[in-house]
């Protein structure tokens, strides 16, 4: 009995530490934006200057507030262009140029459809993806929610605001709210399993969906 108790509390000990970890990883990308599709045909030396011409076509002027911008991965793989990184001076501009190009209904760079989404560590992606199915099926039974910063859903009803943190607490929500959530419990058990670095978190930025996190 002690022995399962002593396990009980170390398990718990390391969830609030990765959990601790990265909200650190995650306060030092909150200048960053991350920008899918934009071509491998411009070249690194060009591609920060590109991106700030591109902004402010969008009517968003910098004033040098973008600090560097590179592809994120130094070989590429598959078809689609490497992902592009921006880390901008400041925690306040990102969240502005964030704001401003979400208001938009579709986002091209040179006559190319992007995606943009806030920079998250690898745990808070995989938080997120589990997440995403109650987030589909409160949208599936058009019930009004928000993504609260970084992987929490929110909805009000009869004036109050109800918070979900997590799939367990997501589930009761959906329960609440009278909706079916058996074929939720078996996907999020599967994504579970399949960690990190699983088809979950490769599904996860393939979407790149309109929401808090990307657009």
């Amino acid at each position: 009995m002690q022995a399962k108790q002593m396990a009980l509390k170390n398990t718990e000990q390391i969830t609030q530490l990765k959990k601790l970890t990265a909200e650190l990883l995650d306060r030092m990308r909150r200048a960053n934006l991350i920008i899918y599709g934009i071509s491998e045909d411009i070249d690194q030396r060009n591609l920060e200057q590109c991106i700030v011409n591109w902004l402010s076509e969008q009517g968003i002027e910098l004033e040098g507030e973008l600090e560097r911008a590179h592809r994120l991965q130094s070989k590429r793989t598959g078809g689609e262009p490497r992902p592009v990184i921006v880390k901008f001076a400041r925690e306040k501009t990102q969240q502005q140029v964030f704001l401003a190009l979400k208001k938009m209904k579709e986002l091209n760079f040179k006559g190319k459809k992007i995606f943009v989404r806030r920079d998250f560590c690898p745990e808070t992606l995989k938080q997120k993806s589990l997440m995403k199915p109650y987030a589909q099926k409160l949208h599936q039974n058009k019930i009004k929610f928000s993504w609260i910063y970084p992987t929490s859903i929110a909805i009000f009803k009869e004036g109050k605001r109800l918070l979900a943190r997590n799939p367990q607490e997501a589930a009761k929500l959906l329960v609440k709210l009278k909706l079916d959530t058996r074929d939720l419990e078996d996907q999020t058990s599967m994504d579970e399993e399949e960690g990190e670095e699983g088809p979950s978190t490769r599904k996860e930025k393939r979407q790149r969906m309109h929401s808090d996190e990307g657009l």
